[in-house]
């Protein structure tokens, strides 16, 4: 951490150089960790050491240990590891949506709570006023809520989303009923959208980019295709089928 420090951690620096060009969700990830430390300040002459800060006195106490575990808000339906691994989604986006389900994503009210940004600079990225926090910005933002409205409209279901994401991860599996096969392909496409819906979030935050809900939903439709087409290469459906009307199209309507 010194050594890097020392060569330059911030956006830019000596600190990033890689041996490869990275791939872009690794980018993202630099991005993050890039975020992370900008106000952390290495001292070599400073004893290290951890503080409590839930207490004026940097010290710890069950008191207020207890009191900030009150204050959080109820947990939806909780995910087990074995209802989360999907074969036909990569990797890296069954790792991403672990972490939402967790709330470990450094989404700004994550940031706040850690220190790492200021009280100012918690509001969603999408303009909207309110905090950004992972039900927020997956779920109710005015922004990216209207990529669930498309979604919805696209697979032909008519839902409301309740206010956690893993309840929603539920929901969204049975909005278009009980059977295997619907609900596999209905969980490909949810993976899909909380990932494009993070990647547009970093897009805006880190390069001032955006794209509206309609753009996002293209990339859901097209990258869910993909991981469909590349592990099921015998599917008997072409992109265009998929566009207008996925389930009717592998005749499972």
């Amino acid at each position: 951490m010194l050594a890097m420090s020392q060569l330059g951690w911030g956006e830019g620096g000596e600190a990033w150089r890689w041996r490869r060009r990275l791939f872009v969700w690794e980018e993202e990830m630099v991005g993050e960790l890039i975020l992370l430390l900008v106000n952390v300040t290495m001292q070599v002459n400073k004893e290290d050491k951890w503080l409590w800060t839930l207490e004026n006195s940097n010290t710890f106490t069950v008191r207020s240990l207890y009191n900030f575990l009150a204050i959080q808000p109820q947990v939806g339906l909780p995910i087990e590891a074995s209802s989360i691994w999907h074969k036909d989604v990569p990797l890296k986006v069954v790792l991403f949506a672990w972490r939402l389900f967790r709330d470990r994503l450094p989404t700004k009210d994550n940031l706040l709570r850690r220190g790492v940004i200021d009280h100012d600079s918690r509001m969603c990225v999408a303009g909207c006023d309110l905090v950004e926090s992972s039900s927020h910005l997956f779920l109710h933002c005015n922004t990216f809520g209207t990529v669930w409205h498309l979604i919805y409209r696209w697979l032909g279901v008519s839902v409301t989303n309740p206010f956690y994401v893993p309840d929603h991860f539920h929901q969204f599996g049975f909005s278009g009923g009980i059977g295997k096969k619907r609900r596999s392909i209905l969980q490909v496409i949810w993976y899909a959208a909380v990932w494009e819906i993070w990647k547009e979030r970093n897009n805006r935050l880190f390069e001032g980019k955006e794209c509206p809900a309609h753009q996002v939903v293209d990339r859901i439709k097209a990258i869910s295709y993909m991981w469909l087409k590349e592990k099921y290469t015998t599917l008997p459906f072409n992109f265009h089928g998929w566009w207008l009307s996925p389930f009717t199209i592998l005749g499972i309507g």
